[in-house]
């Protein structure tokens, strides 16, 4: 058994993906129906070495990088919409039609 699924749960849960152009936005949607994020954590979760796993067991790097790939690197949003009980949903807005860091090389 995994660290994310717990000892009365039978069965493991679902996640639905989702894409759709927004405007020149791609904006795709991670559904989950597990336990949710407690509302006192939330503002946290993007913070680079927060985990709310034991010591030895996460790093806390998975959605720091995330934030810092969609965010800084490709000028995008992510926000993060859950309700403890019913499960969470990350919404990315990526640009279509982002700038190369640098010019193309012209011939």
């Amino acid at each position: 058994m995994t660290d994310t699924i717990q000892q009365t749960v039978k069965e493991k849960g679902h996640i639905a993906i989702s894409a759709a152009r927004c405007g020149e936005y791609m904006k795709i949607r991670v559904q989950d129906d597990g336990i949710g994020i407690p509302a006192s954590i939330r503002d946290r979760i993007f913070d680079p070495f927060f985990t709310t796993k034991p010591i030895g067991k996460g790093t806390g790097q998975g959605l720091a990088i995330v934030y810092s790939i969609i965010v800084d690197k490709h000028q995008g949003q992510i926000r993060c919409e859950s309700e403890e009980g019913v499960g969470t949903t990350f919404i990315l807005l990526l640009p279509l039609n982002a700038l190369p860091e640098e010019p193309p090389a012209c011939k």
